[in-house]
């Protein structure tokens, strides 16, 4: 599994991996602190996603992305993601950044590649995931606590890129 996007919900999805019984996750993102915390957290590699060998850095450590889950939706990391899957490959967007991608038809059915939309789940998959969480013991994430009077430098850090895992601001 390859997760593009290493900050909070990353992280939060590494976790889920981890209690699902996967294992080889490799993370990938622009960031260095977000990559090193991916690793902490029990990613496998993580990759620079501005690496200009990104793709091959991917394949060369899974043999083709078999599942990617594109955590930010621009359209560098949803060709990245493409670039690295292999046939069969299934890639699931749930980021929303924005962009557009061009790409070749014959891509889909000769490799054959599954590209996915997934925004919110049902209340069925919520309680499926709280339940495994109560079940598998899993990690909370990394939560930085900040008093409400940084809210703007705390959203100037989010914006910024520089929040890894969450933020919340104390009254």
């Amino acid at each position: 599994m390859v997760i593009i996007g290493a900050g909070g919900l990353g992280l939060m999805a590494l976790e889920v991996l981890r209690a699902m019984g996967g294992r080889g996750t490799i993370v990938v993102d622009i960031d260095p602190a977000k990559r090193a915390a991916a690793l902490a957290a029990g990613a496998l590699a993580a990759v620079d996603a501005r690496a200009p060998d990104a793709a091959q850095q991917i394949v060369a450590a899974t043999g083709g992305a078999r599942a990617v889950l594109d955590l930010v939706g621009a359209t560098s990391t949803v060709s990245l993601a493409i670039a690295a899957s292999a046939r069969g490959g299934h890639v699931v967007v749930c980021g929303l950044m924005g962009g557009d991608i061009t790409l070749a038809l014959p891509v889909i059915p000769m490799r054959p590649l599954t590209l996915q939309g997934s925004y919110v789940g049902t209340l069925q998959e919520l309680g499926e995931l709280v339940a495994l969480a109560r079940s598998r013991g899993m990690r909370p994430i990394p939560v930085t606590r900040r008093p409400l009077e940084e809210a703007n430098a705390a959203l100037d850090d989010l914006h910024h890129g520089r929040v890894v895992g969450r933020t919340v601001l104390i009254p």
